[in-house]
């Protein structure tokens, strides 16, 4: 009877290689669904601070600098060889406005930085990788919600510098609301701030670090321009003119720039998906 007892057991339970066969592969925790990441980084982003300093610098340095800009070459007294005042006020209004933006690049840019790298620097970026351990919806996420974030933001800077600068110009020049090309510079300068927050978000994916990021991104935006434009080897030429700045000068411009709007939403486009889909890949190989 014991004979008989012991082999009932030993039939009941699946050996080892039996039990590895039969079980189910592991996946994702139950739950762990794309909605539910975006979720998650939605709400990790709004409950931080910094996030929303970050966006309060941005439209403060941006609208400031419209004001100021716009008093500069509204003064008569002024040498303005280009875009200064002339027989029919100012060359480029809307242009001169949207410039002042300029200064809120690198700001939204550490933005795009510190959702990625800033997870790397307190460690959460275990707790998000074990939470969703399929790394490409992670990064889906994160992109969906800084730009859920951003495109209404840019959207509401650009129209603050543009209806400050207004307001400065005086009777040097006007903004017409009403002209479409208007309203296309400002989706330009729209896409120019969002792309620059998508590669400080794609240089974090990449290099893991705040510090590195920001310095590989103030080094594209803000130094390389004008060193480059030393140099008048035609490929140096070439380089310079779809570096971010060019391509967002040339669209946040009702005068046009150095590049076609083909050529600037392409260059844009290029600038804000390649480092994000090469930090996806560096993501996709290596340990958190």
């Amino acid at each position: 009877m014991s004979t008989q007892t012991s082999g009932t057991v030993a039939d009941a339970v699946p050996s080892p290689r039996e039990h590895h066969r039969h079980a189910a592969p592991r996946s994702a925790p139950a739950g762990a669904t794309l909605s539910r990441a975006v979720l998650s980084e939605w709400t990790k982003l709004r409950s931080l601070r910094s996030t929303w300093w970050t966006l309060v610098i941005a439209l403060g340095l941006a609208v400031g600098f419209a004001a100021l800009l716009a008093a500069v070459v509204s003064n008569p007294d002024a040498q303005q060889p280009q875009g200064g005042p002339g027989a029919n006020g100012l060359a480029d209004p809307v242009g001169i406005a949207l410039a002042s933006s300029t200064f809120s690049t690198l700001v939204l840019g550490v933005l795009g930085a510190l959702v990625v790298a800033g997870e790397y620097a307190t460690g959460s970026i275990s707790s998000s990788l074990m939470a969703l351990p399929r790394r490409w919806p992670l990064v889906v996420a994160k992109v969906s919600v800084l730009l859920a974030l951003l495109v209404p933001f840019a959207l509401v800077l650009s129209t603050a510098c543009l209806w400050v600068a207004g307001l400065v110009y005086g009777d040097a020049a006007t903004i017409d609301w009403a002209s479409s090309d208007t309203w296309l510079a400002v989706l330009g300068n729209c896409a120019y701030l969002v792309a620059v927050a998508l590669l400080g978000m794609g240089l974090g994916l990449l290099f893991r670090t705040t510090a590195a990021a920001i310095t590989v991104l103030a080094a594209v935006v803000f130094v390389a321009p004008p060193l480059l434009g030393l140099v008048t080897w035609d490929w140096v030429v070439a380089i310079n003119d779809h570096l971010p700045g060019a391509a967002g000068t040339s669209l946040a411009s009702t005068t046009g720039g150095t590049l076609s709007s083909l050529d600037a939403w392409l260059t844009l486009l290029g600038w804000a998906a390649v480092p994000v889909l090469a930090g996806a890949l560096v993501l996709q190989r290596r340990d958190a």
